[in-house]
């Protein structure tokens, strides 16, 4: 709402902790990758990977992620040049097919071309994240931790600010740590000697995030450590199991592939109808915030769920079963 100025009457009477939870939401993102490599690591922790399990686990995601996803490219295509129609000034979105056979198979920023959808740059990042990591634990075999751990270190080179920029625009190294801090948490879970390593690796990224002012690190660092705790102390299929709070996290997926078209046309059309005051601004924030939630819960109905249904088809061994509901439980508490 704040980024595309739909709020500006709000923001400036608005209190100072509501304005900084509004700018600054896209932490929500460290958050999110922290406790995907956490989830993930649950997943394949008890299977034993070899190369053709890792790309069946690769093929289980792409299951898993893509058809929401495609829709949710077709909507920002389609409502980019509805607005065009009906929005002053606003010129038609030039979206070739070759950037969007390359949004198709998450490549876009790789190829030099422009988001659709300003968020889809994180799904670029989990996808590399994913198979980055299962290629990790199928190459490492026994010795996977050790890969692991030096994969951890070598990540720190970011954070630390020792590289301060990419290999390459829209390749996982800059973030990657935030992903090893899940994954570690989550390991060390399941083997308490690996806590000083786990220790080290928090502290390392909260240092680099204090120094540099950088919120991204210190809210990775702090996710890995409550997820940590949540998980040491028998809370992690306990904590947060409110039913509305279940019921975002469930269509969290489709809610945060569609908020941003969503949030636009509603706004737009809001204030063709009303006008824009600051009460108005109120008034149509509420019904956005709504409108997001229905439609990222029709899609989660519609094109998600299926997705999901299709997904757990493809079974990575005889305990898969069993690991995935278990995955689901940590997920949603």
């Amino acid at each position: 709402m704040e980024e595309g100025g739909h709020v500006a009457g709000l923001m400036k009477s608005a209190p100072r902790w509501l304005v900084y939870l509004i700018e600054h939401g896209d932490l929500g993102v460290a958050i999110f990758f922290v406790l995907s490599g956490f989830v993930i690591s649950h997943t394949l922790y008890s299977v034993p990977i070899t190369r053709s399990i890792a790309w069946r686990f690769m093929l289980r995601r792409s299951l898993r992620l893509d058809p929401p996803y495609w829709f949710a490219i077709a909507l920002a295509a389609a409502f980019g040049i509805l607005s065009s129609h009906f929005v002053a000034n606003k010129s038609l979105p030039q979206i070739s097919t070759q950037q969007v056979v390359a949004h198709l198979f998450y490549v876009q920023k790789i190829l030099g071309f422009a988001d659709i959808n300003p968020v889809f740059w994180t799904l670029c990042l989990e996808v590399q994240f994913y198979l980055v990591y299962v290629m990790l634990l199928a190459i490492g075999k026994h010795r996977a931790r050790n890969f692991l751990m030096v994969a951890a270190f070598a990540s720190l080179l970011w954070p630390l600010q020792i590289f301060t920029r990419n290999v390459w625009p829209g390749l996982f190294p800059p973030f990657w740590y935030a992903f090893l801090l899940g994954a570690a948490a989550y390991w060390t879970w399941r083997d308490s000697r690996l806590q000083p390593l786990l220790a080290a690796f928090i502290l390392a990224v909260a240092i680099g995030g204090t120094y540099y002012q950088q919120n991204f690190e210190l809210v990775s660092a702090g996710t890995a450590l409550v997820l940590w705790i949540a998980a040491e102390t028998g809370r992690i299929h306990t904590a947060l199991r409110w039913r509305w709070l279940q019921f975002l996290g469930a269509i969290s997926y489709s809610l945060y592939l569609t908020h941003n078209a969503i949030t636009g046309a509603s706004f737009r059309l809001g204030y063709r109808l009303t006008g824009e005051t600051i009460v108005w601004e109120i008034v149509w924030s509420l019904i956005t915030v709504a409108a997001c939630v229905a439609v990222g819960a029709a899609i989660w109905w519609l094109v998600e769920k299926p997705s999901i249904w299709l997904s757990r088809l493809v079974q990575l061994d005889v305990s898969d079963r069993n690991d995935s509901h278990a995955g689901r439980e940590i997920a949603k508490s």
